[in-house]
């Protein structure tokens, strides 16, 4: 040990020294980071580090993160190209959020409200 200098434990967070939980993730989603890695890797001709964007900027010269304009779009023709009801694109754009099976126990109750009241507006507006 240094002395003078705390150590982090392996499997604590950098930032917070709280332990870090795995996020699992499905197929679809690590090939998918694979590619961003892949790009990244073939737009600046190395593997991203630990602080660089892993969804960045294509037209920068240096990494950075895409603008989020850039990124909703990403999200709204991901959307489209997989069929997403209009009622779940509608509530994406109202609020900002895409609320999952596994994710909608992390949202407040007015965030919650706010995702079902665009639902249920989109609903409202369009007859089916």
């Amino acid at each position: 040990m240094i002395l003078g200098k705390k150590r982090k434990k392996k499997g604590q967070s950098e930032h917070t020294k709280k332990p870090v939980q795995p996020i699992p993730l499905t197929p679809d989603t690590a090939e998918g980071l694979k590619e961003q890695f892949r790009k990244f890797k073939e737009k600046f001709g190395r593997p991203p580090a630990p602080d660089d964007p892993i969804f960045f900027d294509p037209a920068a010269d240096e990494p950075r993160p895409m603008i989020d304009e850039v990124i909703d779009q990403h999200m709204l023709e991901a959307m489209d190209k997989d069929t997403t009801h209009p009622a779940i694109i509608h509530a994406y754009q109202t609020t900002g959020r895409l609320v999952t099976k596994k994710n909608w126990k992390n949202l407040t109750k007015a965030q919650l409200k706010e995702w079902t009241d665009a639902i249920d507006e989109w609903h409202r507006t369009h007859a089916e």
